[in-house]
């Protein structure tokens, strides 16, 4: 009995490495996909916003109108600017190491 005991302990540790080496080896599959994934992760929360909200959606682009051709080339400017300072910070979020 101990001796097949012993078996399925050892063939339980064989188990266990095996499935973190493929655990590690999916991971790094994965890994060149994680930003595409999550560009597309945030379009569908765009749609879903845009499908709650549509009325909104509809008064920004009434008010783009509004604001005619040089109002809002401004206004792309500084969300452009925005989105570039966004960018920044986040890189070097993930650049900082952690304590």
């Amino acid at each position: 009995m101990d001796a097949h005991l012993t078996t399925i302990a050892r063939r339980r540790a064989a188990l266990i490495a095996r499935a973190a080496a493929q655990r590690d080896e999916v991971g790094h599959l994965v890994q060149p996909w994680l930003t595409p994934l999550s560009f597309m992760d945030r379009g569908a929360a765009l749609v879903r916003q845009v499908r709650m909200h549509p009325l909104g959606i509809a008064l920004g682009v009434l008010t783009l109108f509004r604001l005619g051709r040089r109002g809002w080339s401004l206004w792309a400017g500084r969300l452009w600017t925005g989105w570039q300072l966004y960018q920044s910070m986040m890189q070097n979020q993930q650049s900082r190491p952690r304590d």
